[in-house]
């Protein structure tokens, strides 16, 4: 089967190079699936500056250029040229607007030049879609993104991008987008939660803390909320029990199954004096077998924080309590951290 054509996407305008970055997306057979190639056009120069596509079509996917292509482009390298000419015409700023650009080989109706604005975000809105349900995650995203230089405050995007980021595990994007879904909604709890939890993976408790105390003053049963503030104070030191104890009583499965699988037992601040241990030693510190401390590891959570991968007592400690405070094991742990060697002074 033949190579088959599905879009070709607008990068970036370099007002200073002249260069025109683009892709063309191709599914090479019968499987799913995208391939790219990449390319810049040189613009003011003499000659046809669609020729490198042109031969990059001819030799990669043997196929001529679409006269919808070959119209779309010199269309917007028109407009570019026509920027250009302007007094400021060499401030980047200006031509933000090509990378929301999309050709289809085809369909007009499916192309963003020529097309109003709000037009143009129903097009790329469509392609997210289509992408996604194909797979695609990915190349969604990236439009949904161009599509947000269009519609800076489309909640639809900001969303699917959060939960992108999320799954992806990119949290510095996670909380950018998340921020800006939260000021676009401002009494969406979801998106307040989605920014709380990248501010917590980002190390910046205190800041999650301050989100999870607003979501939970206007909804004070919110079981992710009870969780995140637990998570929070937790990583700051403080007491996160009485926040796990809430969600416990509001969804007893749902929390063992955040604290078995995702919750954090590190402290941000490590106490004065905290003790370290091997991880060689642990097995005789809670009385149980090398085996259950690895088990414990890979599927429990247990912290190895500490330098060259020790274990913390203090994170112990926090590790142990809620172990047993919430029976999340077969048999509880008979271990508590002793008492310190010396208290501190009063003053």
């Amino acid at each position: 089967m033949r190579a088959h054509l599905r879009f070709l996407i607008l990068d970036d305008f370099d007002p200073d190079t002249g260069e025109l970055a683009l892709r063309v997306a191709f599914q090479p057979g019968q499987e799913p699936g995208l391939e790219l190639i990449r390319l810049r056009l040189h613009l003011g120069r003499t000659g046809n500056a669609l020729e490198p596509l042109i031969r990059e079509l001819r030799t990669h996917v043997q196929m001529p250029m679409p006269p919808l292509w070959d119209f779309g482009l010199k269309t917007i390298i028109r407009a570019i040229e026509d920027d250009l000419s302007n007094p400021d015409g060499r401030n980047a700023l200006r031509y933000l607007w090509v990378r929301t650009q999309l050709l289809h080989p085809a369909e007009p109706a499916r192309s963003t030049p020529n097309h109003p604005v709000v037009r143009q975000v129903e097009i790329l809105r469509d392609w997210a879609h289509r992408l996604d349900q194909e797979g695609q995650c990915l190349r969604a995203a990236e439009i949904l993104d161009r599509l947000l230089l269009l519609a800076p405050k489309d909640v639809t995007s900001l969303a699917y991008l959060a939960g992108f980021f999320r799954s992806q595990g990119m949290a510095e994007e996670m909380a950018a987008v998340a921020e800006r879904w939260s000021r676009a909604e401002p009494d969406r709890v979801e998106a307040k939660l989605r920014h709380a939890e990248a501010l917590v993976r980002l190390g910046r408790a205190q800041e999650a803390r301050a989100v999870f105390e607003a979501v939970l003053k206007v909804n004070p049963v919110h079981l992710l909320a009870h969780l995140g503030m637990a998570q929070a104070r937790g990583l700051l030191g403080g007491n996160p029990f009485p926040h796990l104890d809430a969600a416990q009583e509001l969804d007893h499965a749902a929390t063992a199954s955040v604290l078995r699988e995702t919750f954090d037992y590190r402290l941000l601040m490590v106490p004065p004096g905290d003790r370290n241990y091997s991880l060689e030693d642990i097995p005789g510190v809670l009385g149980v077998s090398g085996a259950e401390v690895q088990d414990y590891h890979q599927f429990l959570g247990f912290p190895l924080a500490g330098p060259e991968g020790t274990v913390r007592e203090s994170e112990l400690a926090r590790w142990v309590g809620v172990m047993n405070r919430y029976a999340l094991l077969p048999g509880g742990l008979n271990w508590s951290a002793p008492t310190p060697r010396r208290l501190p002074e009063l003053g």
